[in-house]
């Protein structure tokens, strides 16, 4: 059969074509790849109330913004799909993660061995623990302070092993425990300090500072524990999941974009320059 030639602007315009077909389809090739997409839809499990991280600005949005609600959109938007937020209890969020509600876990959460066992995930982001009382309060300074003093802690958090350790050391010094009280969520504990029933809590230097420059006044940072912790995005053990969320992880930081999300949110510059590995 006759095929008639083909002028040079033609073939240049049909290869323009291909390749932009193929550019399209590349960001669900990747997708595919990552194994974490449904439909084009990136479920991520999250507690939603963990500022500047992932929280609601004003009662009754709809749409949580934060640091690390920007973070997985733009890891989503990498993978050329979307993300859909599945908001619990801090508790329940690595259980629905096992369940398979969702595919990541990404609010705030601690990375741990205890953790790793039934788990996997990538360190990204790293804080430090510091403890937070009302402002007027000029008496408590220290952690070993709040001898006989009521302490809040967010339940299902590593705050309560912290907590714990407290207890053991005030008893080994023969002073009165602390009186430790758990609460669902990271504003109810702020609450319990703000209306007088507890002395502190203890938490991230993220989420305190967000909560001083909210209420000015307020709230305070009288004690600073130093030692950084590790926050990572957990999800299922097998296959090269982990691999795909790295290299992920890894174009934001050398893009720049991930500096640009953490001067968006008033975090220190350096907060995500860490190893990706668990060992």
């Amino acid at each position: 059969m006759f095929h008639p030639p083909v002028s040079t602007a033609a073939r240049l315009a049909l290869g323009g074509i291909i390749v932009t077909a193929l550019s399209a389809v590349a960001p669900m090739a990747q997708a595919a790849d990552s194994g974490l997409m449904r439909d084009g839809v990136l479920n991520v499990c999250t507690g939603g109330d963990f500022p500047p991280m992932q929280y609601y600005a004003n009662p009754g949005d709809e749409k949580l913004v934060g640091f690390e609600v920007d973070v997985v959109d733009a890891i989503a938007k990498q993978w050329g799909g979307t993300t859909k937020y599945v908001v619990g209890d801090f508790k329940g969020l690595l259980p629905s993660l096992g369940a398979e509600r969702c595919d990541l876990v990404a609010s705030g959460i601690m990375v741990t061995k205890e953790r790793l066992k039934a788990y996997d995930a990538v360190p990204y982001f790293v804080s430090n623990v510091v403890m937070v009382t009302a402002a007027p309060d000029s008496e408590t300074k220290s952690p070993l302070d709040l001898s006989g003093k009521v302490l809040a802690i967010e339940a299902g958090t590593t705050y309560e092993k912290t907590a714990a350790d407290l207890n053991a050391e005030l008893a080994k010094a023969g002073k009165a425990p602390a009186q430790i009280q758990t609460y669902p969520s990271a504003s109810g504990v702020i609450e319990q300090i703000l209306v007088g029933r507890a002395a502190a809590t203890i938490t991230q230097d993220t989420t305190a500072a967000f909560r001083i420059k909210q209420m000015p006044g307020r709230l305070q940072i009288p004690y600073n524990y130093g030692d950084g912790e590790t926050y990572g995005i957990y999800l299922r053990k097998g296959g090269d999941n982990r691999a795909a969320l790295v290299k992920a992880i890894e174009t934001l930081q050398t893009s720049g974009e991930m500096k640009a999300l953490l001067q968006k949110w008033n975090l220190p510059e350096t907060a995500t320059d860490v190893k990706h590995t668990t060992d």
